[in-house]
């Protein structure tokens, strides 16, 4: 017997050792990736019980950390700078695992041969200007480097998957898709009024989603703006909940010229986040380019009616349960938000509709398909 082949008997008897960067997942203000990390791992826990995990962080862990089985260990690792390029990369250096995952693109400098790496999308490249110059100088550099060096990628949708093989010619065999999944977890059954920075208005259509120009709010304003002078019987306004990113001087000044129309919560809970979506007409999401539309899965579950771009990833995910518009035709967004306020009909066929289209998308089935990706890795080594 073979000793490759005895080492392979041996780790399929025993499982994998699976190291996870979980910094992603330990942020306070989660937005679609961190999200995507912090469900991954909690459903990762609930299917897996043969495997052993290392969950590196480099700031002390969330309580959620401290309830995961016992085949989850944490490894919490302070420095200052450059985490993931040098830190986990000593780590891997001395204390090798079987596979390493890395939920978001930075693949360290020194990493096992066994390496996945999910790259959510490429919106600094079609997008340039509404990046800061460092953000686009290290998610060019460091989706490179994962594209060149990393065993497998994990693309969230077929449209991301298609940009990685045509942009950075990556072989579409290295590539899989594995979409986001969603999961109710019962929040937002009563709106506290605990860190909203105004009241709801009654009547309102939302956009979640963090400050930064390439989520296009400056436009949904003003489509929105058009909409009210055109219907001013309409009682609408427009709510907008979402961190700050980059080059959002311009966005909250648009916002603070249009006050009469706009209510901005910032950043505000999950709990009130999804209670929020709840009392919403409808959800609108005029990005110019989006890797999944996490947000779009939550209105579903809401039974809130979606109007989104018709670029990117939002027609992947949201099927025909939504009203399309171009993100750059403010006309189109307008006429896409008032045949959808104004058409309870069309309203109501949405909802049904998205509420099918739901069943298509599982945390669960997300965590399932990841695990498949890094077995089958072990298993050709």
């Amino acid at each position: 017997m073979s000793v490759k082949y005895s080492e392979q008997l041996q780790r399929n008897s025993t499982g994998m050792k699976i190291g996870i960067e979980a910094e992603r997942a330990n942020l306070g203000q989660k937005t679609g990736v961190e999200h995507y990390a912090k469900q991954l791992i909690l459903h990762l826990a609930e299917i897996d019980q043969k495997n052993q995990y290392i969950l590196y962080l480099r700031t002390k862990p969330e309580s959620w950390f401290l309830n995961l089985p016992k085949n989850f260990s944490i490894k919490v690792m302070p420095f200052p700078i450059f985490w993931t390029q040098v830190r986990l990369s000593l780590e891997m250096v001395f204390n090798p695992v079987d596979v390493l995952f890395i939920p978001a693109s930075a693949l360290p400098l020194l990493h096992p041969k066994n390496s996945v790496v999910t790259i959510h999308d490429l919106a600094w490249l079609f997008y340039p200007d509404t990046f800061t110059w460092f953000n686009r100088s290290f998610l060019k550099w460091s989706t490179k480097f994962a594209t060149r060096n990393a065993r497998k990628i994990i693309a969230v949708s077929e449209a991301t998957k298609n940009d990685l093989v045509k942009y950075y010619r990556v072989d579409d065999k290295k590539v899989g898709v594995v979409h986001h999944g969603y999961e109710n977890n019962n929040y937002g059954l009563r709106i506290t009024d605990y860190g909203l920075k105004s009241p709801l208005p009654e009547k309102f259509i939302l956009f979640l989603s963090t400050l930064q120009p390439r989520k296009n709010l400056e436009g949904l304003i003003d489509a929105f703006k058009e909409l009210k002078q055109e219907n001013p019987e309409l009682p609408h306004r427009l709510v907008v909940v979402g961190r700050l990113g980059w080059k959002f001087e311009s966005i909250l000044k648009k916002i603070d010229e249009n006050k009469d129309l706009v209510a901005y919560l910032n950043h505000v809970s999950d709990e009130d986040r999804l209670a929020i979506m709840r009392k919403a007409d409808l959800l609108v999401l005029p990005s110019f380019y989006e890797g999944f539309g996490m947000q779009i899965l939550e209105a579903f579950d809401a039974k809130v009616p979606v109007a989104a771009s018709k670029v990117s990833s939002m027609p992947e995910v949201a099927g025909e349960a939504a009203v399309y518009f171009d993100p750059h035709d403010t006309k189109e967004i307008k006429n896409a938000i008032k045949c959808v306020l104004l058409d309870k009909s069309m309203s109501d066929c949405l909802k049904d509709l998205g509420q099918k289209r739901l069943e298509s998308f599982s945390w669960n089935k997300c965590a399932k398909e990841t695990l498949e990706v890094m077995t089958k890795l072990t298993e050709m080594t």
